[in-house]
C-alpha cells in the first residue's frame, strides 16, 4: 500500500466541517422552536459563575423553576460572555420552556444574541467547509496523480515463440 493513499483521509475534514453545520442549524431551529411553542415561566438564577481564563470567557447559569403541571426542574446552561453581560445583576429570568426540545430552555433577555451567535458559526463552519472541501480536491487530484505515475508498468512478453 502506498503511503500515499492516506492522504484519503483528509476527506474527514470537510465531513467535520459539515457535522458543525448540521449541528448549529439543529440548534438553531431548537431555539427557534422553544422560542416560538415553548410555555412562558420566570426561572430563578440559582448559580451564575463566568471565568476569566487568559483571552477566553465563559461561563455557566444555573437556572431553577417549577412548571406548570408542578414539576421542578433546575438545569445548568452554558453561558458565552456575550450573553453573560445581559444576565449578570438578573436574579429573575423570564424564559421559554419546552420538554423534550433539543433545546429546551431560552432566556428571552439573550434570545437576539444567542440567535446572533449560533447564525454567525453557522457562518464560520459553512465557509470553513467550503475551503476545506476545495482543498480535499486538490489534495484528492495531487493523491490520484501520485498513484497512477507510481503504479507498476505491466509489460506482458511472449515466451513461447519460434525462433
Amino acid at each position: 500500500m502506498s503511503n500515499y493513499k492516506l492522504l484519503y483521509l483528509i476527506w474527514l475534514l470537510p465531513a467535520a466541517f459539515l457535522f458543525l453545520i448540521i449541528h448549529q442549524a439543529a440548534v438553531f431551529y431548537g431555539i427557534v422552536d422553544t422560542y416560538d411553542n415553548g410555555t412562558s415561566y420566570t426561572a430563578e438564577v440559582v448559580d451564575f459563575e463566568l471565568k476569566q481564563i487568559a483571552a477566553q470567557t465563559n461561563g455557566y447559569i444555573v437556572l431553577k423553576f417549577n412548571t406548570s403541571d408542578g414539576n421542578q426542574v433546575q438545569q445548568k446552561l452554558s453561558l458565552p460572555v456575550e450573553m453573560a453581560g445581559n444576565l449578570q445583576e438578573i436574579r429573575v429570568i423570564p424564559i421559554r420552556y419546552q420538554k423534550g426540545a433539543f433545546q429546551n430552555i431560552v432566556m428571552m433577555p439573550t434570545y437576539s444574541t444567542q440567535k446572533g451567535l449560533i447564525l454567525t458559526n453557522l457562518a464560520m463552519a459553512a465557509v470553513g467547509f467550503l475551503i476545506a472541501l476545495f482543498i480535499t480536491y486538490l489534495v484528492h487530484k495531487y493523491v490520484g496523480k501520485k498513484l497512477s505515475s507510481t503504479e507498476e508498468k505491466l509489460v506482458i512478453e511472449r515466451v513461447d515463440h519460434d525462433d
